[in-house]
C-alpha cells in the first residue's frame, strides 16, 4: 500500500508542476573564454544538490546562437554519460541514473563550445531529472557577461590533501600483574586540505589477535560512536586529543569526547570530521592506542594492523 501511495505521489508531483522541485544551491556556469564567436570554449558548471533522488540527465540552457561540437570534459558526483547541443540546452545523460543525496557538490565541465556572437549578460539555469523525465532540483547561476573583446583570467586552484602518520609500528610488552598490565603508545595523525567542504577520517583494524592460542583481546567498544569512561581490564582501544584551528567544523567522534576510550571497527568509521579546509595549519589528531590484560589473556603475542583513510570532499 505506500508503495503505491509513492508512486501516486511520484506521479502528481509531475504532472501538477514542477513546483515541486528543490532549489539547487552553489550554483555557477564559468566559460572559458568570454570573448562573443569565440570557438574551443570549454564551459564549466557547479551545483549542489537540494533533493535526494535519482538523477539521470541535466540539462543546463545557453545563449541563443552558442553553437560547436559539444563534448564531455570533467565530471564529479556523477556517473559518466553523453552531452548534447540542443535548442540552447546542452544535456547531460547519464548512462546508468545514479542515485544522489543531497547537499552533493556535482561538477561537469563540456568542451568544444562556440559562443554566442550576441553580446550581453546571461544566465544558465540548470535542472536536475529523473528518467522519466521528472524535475528534482533547478536553479538559476549568477550572470556571465560576453562582449566583443574580453580577457578571462582563469585560475585553477588544485585540490590538495596532506596527511602524516608518525608511527609505523608499535610494540607493547605487558604482563597481567601490576603496573605492566596496561601500556600506552600515542600515534599523531595530521591532516591538512583545502577541500571545500572538509574531509573524514577513518580508521579500522584487523583486530589484535593471535593464531595459537586463538584468542583475540577484545576492542573496549564496538568503534568510535561509543566510549567509555574506564578503560576495561582486558581489552584494546584509544583515546583522542584533536587540535585544530577554528571556522572549519573540525570534531572528534561522540565517544572520544572527554578523554574517553573507543575501540577500533572491523570496517572504516569516521573518528574525526571538518566541514570545510582546514586553512593554514593542519588539524592534528593524536590517538593513544592503549592494551591492558589480565589473567584471562594467554600468554602470546598478538598483532594487529590499523588502517587509517581520509576522504575529502571538494
Amino acid at each position: 500500500m505506500l508503495a503505491a501511495l509513492l508512486v501516486l505521489v511520484a506521479l502528481l508531483a509531475f504532472a501538477a508542476s514542477p513546483a515541486f522541485a528543490g532549489t539547487l544551491t552553489s550554483v555557477t556556469w564559468t566559460p572559458s573564454n568570454l570573448k562573443t564567436s569565440a570557438t574551443a570554449v570549454t564551459y564549466m558548471y557547479s551545483f549542489k544538490t537540494a533533493t535526494a533522488g535519482t538523477i539521470k540527465s541535466v540539462t543546463l540552457t545557453v545563449p541563443s546562437g552558442t553553437a560547436g561540437t559539444v563534448a564531455v570534459g570533467t565530471v564529479y558526483g556523477l556517473g559518466a554519460g553523453t552531452v548534447a547541443l540542443a535548442s540552447n540546452t546542452i544535456t547531460y545523460t547519464v548512462t546508468t541514473a545514479v542515485s544522489v543525496a543531497a547537499g552533493i557538490p556535482i561538477y561537469l565541465s563540456f568542451t568544444g563550445l562556440t559562443n554566442t556572437s550576441t553580446a550581453g549578460s546571461y544566465t544558465s539555469t540548470v535542472i536536475t531529472q529523473t528518467s522519466t523525465p521528472a524535475t528534482i532540483d533547478t536553479a538559476a547561476s549568477g550572470s556571465v557577461t560576453f562582449g566583443p573583446s574580453a580577457t578571462i583570467a582563469t585560475v585553477t586552484v588544485a585540490q590538495t590533501l596532506t596527511f602524516s602518520n608518525d608511527t609505523a609500528a608499535l610494540s607493547f610488552f605487558v604482563s597481567p600483574t601490576g603496573p605492566a598490565a596496561s601500556m600506552s603508545k600515542a600515534v599523531t595523525l595530521t591532516i591538512q586540505t583545502n577541500a571545500s567542504t572538509g574531509y573524514t577520517l577513518a580508521a579500522s583494524d584487523t583486530g589484535l589477535s593471535c593464531a595459537s592460542p586463538a584468542y583475540t583481546i577484545p576492542d573496549v567498544t564496538s568503534g568510535p560512536g561509543t566510549g567509555l569512561g574506564t578503560f576495561p581490564a582486558n581489552g584494546f582501544g584509544c583515546s583522542g586529543t584533536l587540535t585544530a584551528g577554528s571556522g572549519h567544523g573540525a570534531a572528534m567522534a561522540a565517544g572520544l569526547s572527554g578523554g574517553q576510550f573507543v575501540g577500533y571497527p572491523g570496517s572504516p568509521a569516521t573518528f574525526l570530521s571538518a566541514t570545510g579546509p582546514t586553512g593554514g595549519s593542519a588539524d592534528t589528531l593524536v590517538l593513544t592506542d592503549q592494551v591492558q590484560v589480565d589473567y584471562t589473556v594467554p600468554a602470546a603475542t598478538y598483532t594487529d594492523t590499523i588502517t587509517y583513510v581520509v576522504t575529502p570532499t571538494y
